[in-house]
Order: C-alpha cells, then structure tokens, then sequence
C-alpha cells in the first residue's frame, strides 16, 4: 500500500510540474515526485524479493486477479521401501486408485473467521462434505488476488494444523494396517513443498492451486521397519516403483493416481 501511495503522489508531481511556470518550483517539484516515484519502484523490489519464492504466483495478482479459485493444501508421505514407495487405496467414487498416505491440513474455523472474511475465503463443496472434513483446507478463493496473502497466512503456521500425524494414524494406525503399540510416535523429516495451478482445471468448473508439503518416514526402531515392509501384504497397500508412478498405474495394472508423483525426488 505504502508503494502504491507514492506511485500515485509522485505521477501526480509530475503532472503538475507540467503546468508549473516558475523553473525553480518547477525543478521542485519535480524532484520530489521523481523521489515518490523511485521510493515505489524500491518498495515494488523489495516485495518481490520477500516474494521471491512465489515468483510463479505473483502473476496471480494481475491475471484473472478477479476471479475465483478453488485451494487445496495438503500433506504426502513419502515411505519408501526398497526402492519402492508405499501407496494406499483411495476408495471414494470421484477418483479409485493407489496415492500416497496423506491428506488435508485442517484449519482452526473460529480462530480464521475474521481473516477469512478479509480474504474472501470459504469452503469449497464441489466434493462433498462431512462431519470429518468439515475443516479441512479444501477453499475457495473469491478473488484469486488474495491468494499470495492466504499463502502467507498458511506459513505463518498459526491457527492450523501443523503436525501430519493425524492422517498417517487414521489411515495405517487406526485401522490396523500397522500395529499401534509400534506406532504410538512416528518420525519424520520435511522434504519440501510442491505448488501448481492448474487453468484451467481438469476436473472443476473454476481454476485450482494444489499444495503439498512431502514428508519422509524415518522409522526409529526394527519393529517399525519390519511392520512397514509388512504392509506388502495387505490388500489397501502397493508399493510402487517411480516409473510406475510416472506411468500412472502398476506393471499388473492397478491405477496410481496422478498427484502421486509430487513424492518423488526432484
């Protein structure tokens, strides 16, 4: 906003001193508004060096800066065994295949209702809804220029979901899949993030920006490890190859879904 202020003061200066007769008021002037001017083309720098990470991002404030966009953040495991990654069956209707253990982030509704009134922030119910993801950062984005400032608020990490545990219980712990009295704590290490927008998008009316930060299983123990490689067996696990991840689906023929691919190593 500060940039913005002396962009408008000093392209005002200018035009005055066009009309300016006295030399020296005239020199005055203009001087002043060249330094309005050169304080918003700085300030215009330092953002994007602040931003610099969202370089990709930034056209978001200029193209189609008006109009919606479907957000969904999330968090993969990426668990690898023997040169192979362990994915799990995806059983709702919309899409049936194997993905990486993960999910949505949930956010704190009370604690975001003023900011993401501010933001024009809402949930996005082209997926329906339930009682268990009711919370999670599944959004849309009434205007799309908000989009850079409800990053920032998601990196700030306040008032959110920050630990991936949840999802990793509910989907190998809690059901059975691997033993709770091995699994009472897991380590893990982040990996990094994965961003991409898709325009438009092939599944929904409106564009989407896909987040996805990766994070790698570090079992602590043998018990651990041996329990991992024991999945194998179980009839909701496969343990893909990178090509085959690439490929979109196993050598026999069983279905990887494309988001599957942001585990791998760059």
């Amino acid at each position: 906003m500060k940039g913005k202020v002396s962009l408008v003061i000093g392209l005002l200066g200018f035009i005055v001193s066009v009309f300016v007769n006295e030399s020296d008021i005239k020199s005055t002037v203009f001087k002043v508004s060249l330094g309005f001017v050169l304080g918003a083309i700085i300030d215009f720098i330092v953002f994007m060096i602040e931003n610099r990470k969202n370089w990709k991002l930034f056209k978001t404030k200029f193209i189609k800066w008006n109009k919606p966009i479907r957000v969904t953040v999330a968090y993969l495991f990426r668990i690898e065994v023997n040169g192979r990654y362990a994915l799990i069956k995806r059983h709702k209707k919309d899409r049936i295949g194997y993905q990486p253990i993960g999910g949505a982030y949930k956010y704190f509704k009370e604690e975001n209702r003023e900011l993401f009134n501010e933001l024009g922030i809402e949930p996005c119910n082209y997926v329906k809804r339930d009682s268990v993801t009711k919370d999670d950062l599944r959004i849309r984005i009434n205007k799309r220029k908000n989009l850079i400032k409800f990053l920032k608020w998601f990196e700030s990490r306040k008032n959110r979901e920050v630990d991936p545990w949840r999802e990793f219980y509910e989907e190998l712990v809690y059901p059975g899949l691997l033993p709770p009295e091995k699994f009472s704590h897991v380590k893990y290490a982040f990996i990094g993030s994965h961003k991409e927008i898709e325009s438009p998008s092939p599944v929904f009316p409106i564009d989407e920006f896909r987040y996805a930060d990766i994070y790698e299983l570090r079992p602590d123990s043998d018990a651990q490890k041996q329990a991992i490689e024991d999945l194998i067996n179980s009839q909701e696990i496969i343990f893909a190859t990178p090509n085959e991840i690439r490929n979109g689906a196993t050598e026999d023929g069983k279905t990887i879904l494309p988001h599957t691919f942001k585990i791998l190593p760059k």
